[in-house]
């Protein structure tokens, strides 16, 4: 179908059909645009204010990693300040060693050659000795503590004691000098002896 324009017939190579089927097509797709285009406008609204929800949602996770960011940093604060006291407190601690250590390491070294020479010599029988010994010093001490208020009185029954030995040894002399004691001894000691057996058997 040939185009006339101004009474001028003009060479018609698509044909109007094909330019009226292009027209429309254009029109179509002018209109689907129109259509996502006002599509996209009435759902803009909705996604600005979930996206505006979603960076409200994010801005509150991270206040919350800046409270706990904050919490940890007070944590490693409380951890340093203990850390700092217990080494200020090793310090202490080191300094005392090494003095305790220059105190007495002469003396470990003097010692050392006698400390091994006893326990080289030490049998087993010893050290069991040693601990019941040692288990029997708290009776030991009881008994001690007894006996110090008598200790401190032999200084004036001394001279009594030997007056009184000095005794004895008269009447001894004095008993043996009777005649037929000699006798009546060995008599007294065989009387002894019957009754030590009878009591044995």
């Amino acid at each position: 179908m040939a185009l006339v324009l101004a009474g001028v017939v003009l060479p018609d190579p698509l044909g109007t059909e094909t330019v009226l089927r292009r027209g429309v097509a254009v029109a179509r797709a002018g209109a689907g645009w129109m259509l996502t285009t006002t599509a996209f406008a009435l759902t803009l609204p909705g996604r600005i204010e979930a996206l505006l929800t979603r960076i409200e949602m994010l801005m509150t996770r991270i206040d919350q990693v800046i409270d706990s960011a904050d919490a940890v940093v007070a944590s490693v604060q409380r951890t340093t300040g203990a850390a700092d006291e217990v080494v200020a407190s090793a310090s202490v601690a080191s300094h005392t060693a090494l003095e305790l250590i220059e105190l007495f390491d002469p003396i470990a070294k003097t010692s050392e050659p006698m400390a091994r020479k006893f326990v080289d010599n030490l049998s087993e029988e010893e050290v069991d000795a040693a601990i019941a010994m040692v288990d029997q010093l708290p009776g030991l001490l009881d008994h001690m503590e007894a006996l110090l208020p008598i200790l401190a009185t032999l200084d004036t029954v001394s001279p009594e004691i030997h007056e009184l030995l000095g005794v004895t040894k008269d009447v001894r002399r004095a008993v043996i000098g009777i005649p037929g004691f000699k006798f009546f001894r060995n008599r007294g000691e065989d009387k002894l002896n019957e009754e030590l057996r009878d009591e044995e058997n």
